[in-house]
């Protein structure tokens, strides 16, 4: 649209052209003065009390059409104004950008015809969010998600009131009709990316969905895989940094968790606290769960390999305290440490199933009763218990639930290769499970991206957390628009004083 022609159009064009795309977006007439005349009520229909709106505005309007004087736009719009709306605040205005973001953030706007002016009114419909139990932070806010979907798009609304945030609906289950939304940022998200969810969607039949899950499932690249090719959340804060990153969030009604795709699997290693502290600190902390996650995955195996086939590769003064503390021991290494690591599993289940405060007591006092007597009664080692117990905390500083359960999985599947292989099997497999990372696709984008290209300057926020005022582009391959911050923003620092 150009500059001539945005100055022809009156408000009330200029306004339905600027929301053609939202599907919430409501233009109503309301004939005044007896059919004389007409004012126009706009406004988003979910960001809107609903009994206010009525009340205080299209009633008392709909009252005024029994009247029969005549006025002109401009003394109508003053009469309505005054004496009609039952909204403490009223204001004019006539800058259309300004009615623009009025509307995004809750405001009714009244127009009229021949008027070059609205009047704007608040009447947000206040969303309460609930709070994070599962994704908790230290000084990042802890709001999220309900079960209800227009409840969070409202949520979202509220934190991103841009004209660029869209929407599409659809219906899953032919019996439990769940409704469906694709939600994402205009100018950011890359359009096929929209095109290939919204397919895969489409093409679900299924009659019940009873969990987010069964989305997932279908719709993801490889459902065989064990590695995770989507972000699942609750929390509000990273559903919005993730679509500014040009993600598309997926809502669905009754379920409180947002699905975030495409997937960098390198981000489910981030945190919302790896963005409100200082950088430095925040990449410690990344390269601390990077650590985890290969103790977590691997340290058994090596163990079981070290202990059952390459003893030459320890140090001498270690192996012979390992020989020493097993030579009671009945069990080859390999199934003390398969019998120690799934009795740890056993006991986080247990956690996790029985009441909060019971199941944690169990837990500490099931590893601990249960470690001390197998290693008085001989039947595991005491380095055993020290092996399992780092593998299993280091499990515990990973963010994310898909991490930690692709942990688990290769970390029992390596201590079986480890018992027939060793050392050798430990590599080759670590070195097929990283070709097997490198091949998928999260919704076209590779799981491993950036690193799969090896471009440096596509990794300041992956394997460490730049300083912010370097973080100026978006991943490519996720935004249609990499441009994230502008060259005016620079390193901070105090003002140059002229002389200097």
């Amino acid at each position: 649209m150009s500059i001539n022609e945005e100055k022809k159009m009156s408000l009330k064009e200029y306004l339905k052209e600027a929301f053609c795309d939202d599907a919430d977006f409501v233009s109503r007439n309301i004939p005044v003065l007896n059919g004389k005349a007409e004012v126009n009520v706009i406004y988003i229909e979910n960001l809107i009390e609903n009994d206010m709106i009525n009340k205080s505005v299209i009633e008392r309007l709909q009252d005024k059409n029994s009247e029969e004087i005549d006025l002109t736009s401009a003394e109508l719009m003053d009469i309505i104004k005054s004496r009609v709306i039952s909204v403490a605040k009223v204001y004019n205005s006539d800058e259309k950008d300004h009615l623009v973001q009025a509307i995004l953030t809750g405001h009714v706007v009244l127009t009229s015809n021949d008027t070059d002016f609205a009047l704007v009114m608040p009447l947000l419909k206040r969303e309460a969010a609930e709070k994070s139990e599962t994704e908790p932070s230290i000084q990042s806010g802890n709001e999220a998600f309900t079960s209800d979907i227009n409840k969070n798009y409202n949520l979202l609304r509220m934190r991103l009131p841009s004209k660029n945030l869209m929407f599409r609906q659809t219906e899953l289950g032919g019996t439990s009709h769940t409704k469906v939304r694709i939600v994402w940022l205009k100018n950011v998200a890359n359009p096929q990316i929209i095109e290939e969810i919204s397919s895969r969607l489409n093409r679900i039949d299924i009659d019940i969905v009873h969990s987010i899950s069964v989305i997932i499932e279908l719709i993801e690249d490889s459902p065989l895989s064990i590695w995770p090719q989507y972000k699942l959340t609750e929390r509000m804060d990273v559903t919005v940094a993730n679509m500014a990153e040009g993600r598309v969030a997926i809502l669905c009604d009754n379920f409180s968790f947002v699905i975030l795709v495409p997937l960098l699997i390198l981000q489910e290693f981030q945190t919302p606290d790896d963005y409100s502290q200082k950088w430095i600190y925040s990449s410690i902390m990344r390269i601390l769960r990077y650590s985890a996650f290969f103790l977590s995955s691997t340290l058994s195996s090596l163990y079981v390999s070290f202990v059952a086939y390459n003893h030459s590769i320890m140090p001498p003064t270690i192996a012979v305290r390992i020989s020493a503390g097993r030579m009671e021991v009945p069990f080859p290494s390999v199934i003390e440490v398969l019998l120690m690591t799934f009795i740890i599993d056993l006991l986080k289940e247990i956690g996790i199933r029985m009441p909060k405060g019971l199941g944690q007591n169990i837990g500490i006092l099931g590893a601990v009763v249960i470690g001390q007597s197998a290693v008085e009664a001989s039947y595991v080692s005491p380095v055993v218990i020290i092996i399992v117990a780092i593998s299993a905390i280091s499990g515990f500083a990973l963010p994310s639930i898909n991490l930690t359960n692709v942990s688990r999985i290769i970390n029992y599947s390596l201590i079986v290769i480890a018992s027939f292989f060793g050392l050798f099997g430990v590599i080759v497999g670590i070195l097929f499970l990283q070709w097997r990372l490198v091949t998928l696709r999260s919704f076209g984008v590779p799981l491993f991206h950036p690193l799969d290209v090896g471009e440096f300057s596509l990794m300041k926020d992956i394997l460490i957390r730049s300083p912010l005022w370097k973080l100026r582009t978006r991943p490519r391959l996720l935004s249609g628009n990499e441009t994230r911050m502008g060259d005016s923003t620079r390193k901070p620092g105090p003002n140059k004083q002229k002389g200097d």
